[in-house]
């Protein structure tokens, strides 16, 4: 592990006198290019170097050809779309007072002597070092706490902010539904952000006094390495089933990915919690992991924390958890699938030593996570908003709320443009399982036509039983509100809390929740 004071002991001592925070928000602490060279020459990711490293102030990092200055440092990388080293001849010639860090050895190998340029193992890694450098390596004065999983991280990291706000401990979270620091809510861009925008947020925690940050850790994330400097100490997996294979070749590899946040990023000894559900992928390894799930998942070797669940309605929750010690909860919510989650959040947040009590009452549900619309109780029916954009979570999510259902089930939803498209047929092969009335409508198309992603959800219903196609989500949650007959559920599935909907490369504004409530709202005819 990197630190400050230990490396750069000059840095040291400049955080004392110039100050990396001021005020309530993170500021940048002033490095010279020879800090960044020993930063990576410590971390073993330098490889080579040409040139002769400045011993000035770095005035700016960029990634971004179009924003690199005379005398900034330029981070280069191999991108899904683009890649920056076909520029840095060019871009060399036009800023001779530049630095460049590459990835691409061949590139290296052209450039000259008379310009600095350092070759690494790996630029995003090489960007997460030098970010976290800038701001202090905040991550290391705080309490980090990571969690992956297909499904449930945004749940999770939700719980885990809940439990230690009842227990008066403020803390940072970072993920799908944005970043929180204490209760003000900064919007987020990525499940987990770049480095840049990643240590600037630790930074503002520490300056704020917080000591707890827990995050959503994406398998994208630690692929592409955003993460390189951090080791956490408290770590979870809450599920794995098919996404993402537009971005990882195989389920083999979107694993491997995950489980790297166990092997490589967490600290030794640190608390690591593994859902029953991931029990069977795990590879024989000497780390020491607790488990946790419903009672009746447990085998008898495992230890770890073990629910049940007693009473369960859309507006109540009875939950008893079992680990060193019993716990019961009421909470003001319902869904099955979400009490996991609050398992994983409590083992967590007490594996780091915080024991305190806390009433079921003090814990918010999550934002679009099995949400109901409360308009739809007038009209006698059920609407349900919820973030399954996964054939697990959907299939899940479907099961519980047929169980609550004395009507007939609807089942409206789409799937993600640009997006791995081999989920799409899969998804609607659940739907025709699960539901009795089917509703196929847009959900963020991006760049595909949306009824090309329709064409390929239909594919997986070869029953064709009732089923609905309306392309306009709007349109198609107004059909379903008002034709759902009382004792009917509708689930309205894949955005949950986004209040978006991306057509093309544009995003407009669009809240399922907003929608429904405003069609169910509406005076009768």
């Amino acid at each position: 592990m990197l630190t400050v004071g230990k490396v750069f002991p000059k840095l040291s001592e400049r955080i004392k006198s110039e100050g990396v925070l001021i005020g309530m928000d993170a500021q940048l602490l002033p490095i010279t290019f020879v800090d960044v060279f020993r930063c990576l020459e410590a971390s073993g990711l330098l490889l080579a170097k040409k040139g002769v490293m400045p011993n000035r102030v770095v005035p700016e990092i960029t990634t971004d050809t179009r924003k690199l200055e005379d005398g900034d440092l330029f981070i280069a990388y191999r991108g899904v779309q683009f890649d920056a080293h076909v520029r840095v001849p060019e871009l060399s010639r036009q800023h001779p007072s530049a630095v460049f860090i590459l990835e691409d050895e061949r590139c290296f190998q052209l450039m000259g002597e008379d310009q600095p340029f350092l070759l690494v193992k790996d630029s995003r890694e090489a960007w997460s070092y030098v970010a976290a450098l800038r701001y202090g390596n905040p991550h290391e004065k705080l309490k980090m706490i990571g969690v992956t999983g297909t499904n449930g991280k945004t749940s999770t990291v939700w719980f885990v902010r809940q439990i230690l706000k009842a227990l008066g401990k403020p803390s940072m979270t970072l993920g799908t539904i944005g970043v929180f620091c204490g209760d003000e809510m900064l919007p987020a861009t990525h499940t987990t952000p770049d480095p840049d925008e990643l240590f600037k947020s630790f930074a503002t925690a520490l300056a704020r006094g917080i000591t707890y940050v827990a995050m959503e850790v994406s398998s994208h994330a630690i692929v592409q390495r955003r993460i390189g400097p951090i080791r956490f100490d408290a770590v979870a997996f809450t599920s794995f089933s098919r996404d993402h294979l537009d971005f990882h070749a195989t389920m083999k590899e979107y694993f491997a990915a995950k489980w790297e946040l166990f092997t490589r990023y967490r600290k030794k000894d640190a608390p690591a919690f593994v859902s029953t559900t991931v029990r069977d992928h795990i590879p024989q390894s000497k780390a020491k992991l607790a488990f946790y799930g419903p009672t009746a998942s447990r085998q008898t070797s495992d230890h770890g924390y073990f629910y049940a669940i007693t009473e369960s309605r859309l507006d109540h929750t009875h939950l008893d958890v079992t680990s060193d010690r019993k716990h019961a909860w009421d909470f003001p919510f319902g869904g099955d699938f979400v009490m996991d989650n609050f398992t994983a959040a409590l083992a967590l947040v007490q594996g780091l030593g915080e024991t305190g009590e806390f009433s079921g009452s003090q814990i918010k549900p999550v934002p679009g996570r099995f949400e109901p619309v409360e308009a739809a109780q007038a009209r006698g029916i059920a609407v349900i908003v919820d973030y399954a954009h996964t054939p697990d979570a959907l299939e899940k999510t479907l099961a519980k709320l047929k169980e609550m259902t004395t009507g007939k089930l609807w089942a409206l939803f789409g799937c993600g443009g640009d997006r791995d498209s081999g989920k799409r047929p899969l998804m609607g092969k659940i739907a025709e399982e699960q539901a009795d009335i089917i509703v196929v409508t847009s959900d963020n198309p991006r760049t595909e036509k949306p009824d090309f992603i329709i064409e390929q959800i239909l594919k997986g219903m070869p029953r064709k039983k009732t089923v609905h196609v309306i392309e306009d989500r709007r349109e198609a949650i107004a059909f379903a509100c008002l034709n759902a007959k009382p004792g009917d559920s509708v689930l309205i599935a894949g955005k949950g809390h986004e209040d978006y909907q991306i057509i093309g490369k544009t995003k407009f504004h669009f809240d399922d929740r907003s929608v429904a409530t405003e069609i169910l709202s509406a005076p009768r005819d």
